[in-house]
């Protein structure tokens, strides 16, 4: 029988397309045998027998010195020296597979990251967390995938990026960009190409040593002067969950990754029609460039399953690396976390030289939201920069713009609700949103059709409109969102909320009466670009890293696409940071042929140093440093280069994040002051003379040392950046401002991002006496008094535990002989929960685990003997605490303590707080002392100390 014999349409193929881009991992990629969910305590911190990848210590061939090429070189995986380095690696991980009883391996990884992935069970988990040798075990998890356009960089203008590297033709020449992706469809005019005398062999890019062989529906001749290699990674995912419409081959199914290709560098001029609609003629951004085909997303029967697991795209990007690519596009969803393997396998990228551009993410306009957060790729939002526009005209002439792609207008018809439309049997919100077979042909028979937004695919609904005889559709935004472009069955103009709830009041107040017409010709002045509403925000977790990086076109852009995932078509508009991903790439291509010893840091910095602000108000944390730029990145006079030994050094925690020489500053905690250094490269061709200027930062006063200076080619000069908070210095969001150096020829921007700081003061301090004074000293980040209060302190007698050591399923919790469990009351008022597992013997390992409302909440599941759990703030209800025995030292019993504290607001017994010296100036030390009395010996305590303004907490523990 087939594995993949679940079914879906090419209508749920294309919902996937509409989304897009997702941030968030989702189930986890397995193969057969192994569980698809990972328990919610997250990927690096997971137990639960299943796929993970394994990061062990050493460095991979394409970042170790004596491996890793040099600058201006591809990586050649074919040298002696590697091949010996890679198979040293091998046995390295030989032994450590070996050492945990030789579980399933399904990938090897020796160029862009040092480990593997394989199916392990909760106790190899655990010994492969404890071993010294071993950096990071997290379990492998699906993320989502996330042109005329290009016409709007003005590539093609008298002074734009095509002209100045001479000329389309020479566009990215050279250059190859790796593609990691749902795969490409060969057949689209995008990629045409001249035949090669070796088919699947890169024609005139020497070094290069990827690979094109025949698979399901692909043929080493699908490669060709454009298309020069092609591979695909499907283990993590599992053969077992395809999609029917799957195929195990290179060969793209969805148009996802095919789009992604054809901006990057799909053919020039290239005639692009859409159901009869013609769009002009459409152009790569670096057509000359070559592209590498790296498939490791895949659709599932659920469209909610599709994605790419964390093992295929590690292998994917290690692949990549060691066939040679000068170019990373990776427009899928990412972690917020740096240190996840897929980030650390792009630092190996990074080391050989390899430009990465991934996706910030469409989780917008919520902050705090951006992927993809290692300050070593390019992280990229999605910006609106051409509209396509159209209008809903009423019987008295007013008119409400939105999204048209259609060119034929529509004269005055009538018009109904969808909800008011619907089919016999059919619930009213499902035939509000057009769900096929949800409308009643008799009422919308001729008529336009107004269908609310949301749950299924926007061209699906319009697809519901024709097939019950409507002839016109008004996409209605039910809440703040987005307004996009698509191509729709029927003339459709899609409206924001406020709009479309005039148009609704209209239809209602006119009944039978209502009549609009949709007008293809109508448009009004918005000012672009703007960053799109649905692109991922700023700050990161700590906000000492700015990303995004910068914003590119990512809104109704159009490009090659794949027929079985949109209803025939070879072409489509796309929305997404997915899509301004693929500009990005392109851009570094061009890059890369005009400056090929640029390292990545560098052609980063070229991008944002000359990027300018976006319309509508320039939010830092939306459009990065803005947007790009393409006129001015090839000569931008100054730049700031950062290299593999100190992004190593930030993942080591052994330098601060904004301490590093990025094109930018960020500082999330400002505690009273700071400096940070950069390092400014001249890379124009005279020498030029810089002045410093600052702008914004209110409540922040900085200062450039030396704020003028005077580089000749290549000469470099380090500058310091000094901070300090001001008494009215905002201290729940971030001051926001820039630096710009403006020259004689040339001028290079960095923005700065500080949030100051309330009070800086230790997380926990403790004391064995029952009465007695603990004096506590902290700083005040703006040199003004700190109001400290304290909660009373609350006693807790332990309760001990004996059990056997056993595994755990996180997500069907159930208490056994090696799991203990007790529930735990939280009313209103409490301002922490605290549970701890203390363990009688070093050699046992017990782990712990708290859900509410069968949602677990924490988890501690280190290799540790102890665990410690706490909630600050927690809602009022039911708290289930379990505390499972991992390892038991002896081998059968493990035996420890557990005790658990609710600290509320008020009560408990007494603990005074005197106050002591107060600052003067920003950054100054300030002291209280903590005081109690005759508490109880079989008792321990705990009180939480909290400071005004801040949430930084001071938890007192007693006994």
């Amino acid at each position: 029988m087939d594995p993949r014999r679940r079914t879906r349409t090419n209508r749920a193929l294309g919902a996937v397309i509409g989304v897009l881009l997702a941030a968030g991992a989702l189930a986890v990629p397995t193969t057969a045998s192994v569980q698809a969910a990972a328990p919610a305590a997250g990927p690096v911190h997971a137990t639960r027998p299943g796929l993970y990848v394994v990061t062990l210590a050493g460095q991979p061939a394409a970042a170790h010195r004596t491996t890793r090429p040099a600058a201006g070189e591809r990586f050649d995986r074919t040298e002696p020296g590697v091949t010996a380095y890679r198979a040293r690696l091998r046995e390295r991980q030989d032994r450590v597979i070996e050492a945990i009883g030789s579980p399933e391996v399904l990938y090897r990884y020796t160029t862009a990251l040092n480990g593997f992935a394989a199916v392990l069970d909760g106790g190899q988990v655990k010994a492969l967390r404890a071993r010294d040798d071993v950096l990071l075990v997290e379990r492998s998890t699906t993320r989502r995938t996330a042109s005329d356009d290009s016409r709007f960089l003005d590539l093609d203008d008298a002074g734009g990026a095509w002209r100045q590297v001479g000329g389309v033709h020479d566009a990215g020449r050279g250059v190859v960009v790796g593609v990691v992706d749902t795969g490409l469809w060969p057949d689209n005019p995008s990629f045409e190409g001249l035949a090669q005398a070796r088919p699947g062999q890169a024609k005139g890019v020497p070094g290069f040593h990827g690979a094109c062989a025949s698979a399901e529906r692909w043929s080493a001749s699908d490669c060709n002067g454009r298309v020069v290699s092609a591979r695909w990674f499907v283990r993590g995912f599992g053969v077992d969950r395809l999609a029917s419409t799957e195929v195990l081959s290179p060969r793209d199914t969805t148009g996802h990754g095919s789009h992604a290709a054809s901006v990057v560098a799909g053919a020039r001029d290239v005639e692009v029609t859409v159901d009869g609609q013609r769009f002009g003629r459409d152009t790569g951004v670096a057509p000359a460039a070559r592209i590498a085909v790296y498939k490791a997303c895949w659709t599932a029967p659920d469209p909610g399953d599709d994605g790419c697991a964390t093992a295929d795209t590690v292998a994917a990007i290690d692949r990549a690396v060691a066939d040679g690519v000068d170019v990373l596009n990776y427009s899928v969803s990412g972690a917020d976390d740096p240190g996840d393997s897929v980030s650390r396998a792009f630092l190996g990228a990074t080391a050989a030289g390899v430009f990465v551009a991934a996706a910030a993410g469409n989780n917008g306009p919520d902050p705090g939201t951006v992927g993809n957060t290692a300050p070593w790729v390019t992280t990229v939002a999605a910006s609106t920069s051409r509209l396509h526009q159209g209008a809903v005209r009423l019987p008295d002439g007013t008119s409400y713009v939105g999204a048209m792609t259609a060119r034929r207008s529509l004269p005055e018809t009538r018009v109904v609700l969808a909800r008011d439309a619907a089919a016999a049997g059919a619930p009213p919100d499902a035939a509000a949103r057009c769900e096929e077979g949800r409308l009643d042909a008799a009422t919308v028979q001729g008529a336009v059709v107004v269908c609310e937004r949301g749950v299924i695919a926007r061209v699906d609904k319009s697809t519901a409109v024709a097939q019950a005889g409507g002839v016109g559709m008004v996409l209605a935004n039910t809440h703040p969102d987005s307004v996009d472009a698509d191509v729709h069955a029927v003339p459709t103009v899609h409206l924001d909320a406020a709009d479309a709830a005039s148009v609704e009041a209209y239809v209602r107040d006119a009944g039978d009466d209502a009549r609009v017409a949709l007008d293809a010709s109508a448009s009004e002045d918005v000012p672009v670009p703007t960053v799109a509403g649905f692109s991922a925000r700023g700050p990161v977790a700590g906000g000492d890293v700015l990303k995004p990086d910068l914003t590119a076109p990512g809104v109704a852009v159009v490009g090659a696409t794949a027929p079985p995932g949109a209803s025939g078509r070879l072409w489509d508009l796309m929305s997404g940071t997915s899509v301004s991903t693929a500009h990005v790439a392109g851009l570094a291509a061009l890059v890369r042929a005009q400056h090929p010893s640029w390292s990545p840091a560098r052609i980063r910095s070229a991008m944002t140093m000359t990027a300018y602000d976006v319309q509508g108000g320039a939010d830092t944390f939306a459009q990065g440093a803005g947007h790009v730029d393409p006129s001015r990145f090839l000569d931008p006079g100054l730049v700031v280069d950062a290299g593999p030994a100190a992004w190593r050094a930030f993942l080591r925690g052994d330098v601060r994040p904004q301490d590093l020489n990025v094109p930018s500053v960020a500082v999330g905690s400002l505690l009273g002051r700071t400096s940070v250094v950069r390092r400014l490269t001249n890379v124009a061709e005279t020498t030029e003379t810089y002045t410093a200027s600052i702008s914004g930062l209110p409540g922040v006063s900085a200062r450039v040392r030396p704020s003028v200076v005077t580089l000749g080619p290549g000469d470099s000069r380090r500058v310091r950046i000094r901070l300090v908070a001001s008494p009215d210095a905002p201290t729940t969001d971030f001051s926001r401002g820039a630096i710009t150096w403006t020259g004689l020829s040339h001028q290079a921007r960095m923005p700065v991002v500080v949030r100051t700081a309330v009070v800086s003061a230790p997380g926990e301090v403790g004391s064995d006496a029952p009465s007695g004074s603990l004096p506590v000293t902290g700083r005040s980040g703006r040199g003004t008094p700190v109001d400290v209060t304290a909660s009373g302190l609350v006693g807790a007698n332990p309760v001990g535990l004996s059990l056997r050591p056993g595994s755990f399923d996180a997500a069907t919790p159930d208490p056994d002989a090696d799991t203990f469990a007790t529930d735990v009351s939280v009313p209103d008022g409490v301002v922490a929960a605290r549970f701890e597992v203390t363990a009688r013997s070093a050699g046992d390992d017990f782990d712990l685990y708290v859900y509410r409302d069968g949602a677990l909440v924490t988890a501690t599941t280190s290799g540790a003997a102890d665990a410690v759990a706490t909630v600050d703030d927690p809602e009022p209800g039911t708290y289930r605490v379990l505390v499972n025995a991992a390892r038991a030292g002896n081998g059968s019993t493990a035996t420890a303590s557990l005790t658990s504290w609710v600290v509320g607001a008020t009560g408990g017994s007494p603990l005074t707080v005197t106050p002591g010296t107060a600052p003067s100036r920003p950054g100054d030390e300030f002291g209280y002392t903590l005081g109690w009395d005759g508490l109880d010996t079989t008792q321990q305590w705990l009180a939480v100390v909290q400071y005004a303004g801040s949430d930084r907490r001071t938890y007192l523990r007693i006994g």
